[in-house]
């Protein structure tokens, strides 16, 4: 176990990832394309962020080839030895002699890394997640993360946005219908004749005494037709 300021940052994510692909064909030598195909990233960010912490954690050699502890670290009932192998052979034995079980225990690791390492709250954040997935030492949180990395990739799909326009107010039935099926009405609703103002008239009629009957029915009979009409 050497004395060490580098300390593995390998996310949980990246960890299982690589792991369930040499679960279903194990290469012969991991290179940066490999990485970046497994992992959706670029080869360079495989080739500074990746390559360097299997090599240290012995799932490669220098050269990227898998050997032995590739075999042993896919395999569920080797894979809490392999985690027990790499914390001895990394980190140092007062780190080793603190207790992983609690809450407090942890708070403890991330005060030991911040004090080692001189790094800032970042760097120990990921420096301990790393060692306590070692810690951990159980393969079936391998399901967990990739339940969790899909339902955040299905929550970070947004539904598409649907420009809001202005509500149209809906137009009950057919208006062309309505004109087809109800043409005029002039027969049964008339045309209304705009409001005039009222107007009282009185009339005064004098009809001499000397008219004869034809006479005065002529006199009523166009009054009827000119003053009474439309009436």
């Amino acid at each position: 176990m050497a004395e060490s300021n580098s300390y593995p940052m390998l996310s949980a994510n990246n960890w299982w990832n690589i792991r369930k692909k040499f679960k279903q064909t194990i290469p012969g030598t991991v290179t940066a394309s490999y990485l970046s195909s497994v992992l959706n990233m670029q080869e360079r960010s495989a080739t500074n962020n990746i390559m360097p912490y299997l090599r240290q954690l012995g799932i490669i050699d220098a050269e990227g080839k898998t050997g032995e502890r590739a075999k042993l670290w896919r395999d569920d009932i080797d894979y809490p030895k392999v985690c027990d192998e790499i914390r001895k052979e990394i980190y140092p034995q007062e780190l080793l002699d603190i207790p992983c079980v609690t809450e407090e225990d942890r708070e403890s690791i991330k005060r030991w890394f911040a004090r080692k390492t001189g790094t800032g709250e970042s760097t120990v954040g990921k420096i301990s997640a790393f060692y306590f997935l070692l810690c951990d030492k159980d393969p079936s949180k391998e399901s967990t993360a990739n339940k969790q990395s899909n339902g955040s990739k299905t929550k970070s799909a947004s539904t598409p946005r649907v420009s809001q326009k202005p509500a149209i107010p809906a137009i009950q039935g057919d208006p062309l219908k309505d004109v087809q099926n109800h043409p005029a009405d002039s027969a049964s609703h008339p045309a209304q004749k705009p409001n005039v103002p009222a107007i009282n008239i009185n009339l005064q009629i004098h009809i001499s005494s000397d008219a004869s009957p034809e006479q005065i029915d002529k006199i009523f009979e166009s009054m009827s037709k000119h003053i009474y009409k439309d009436r």
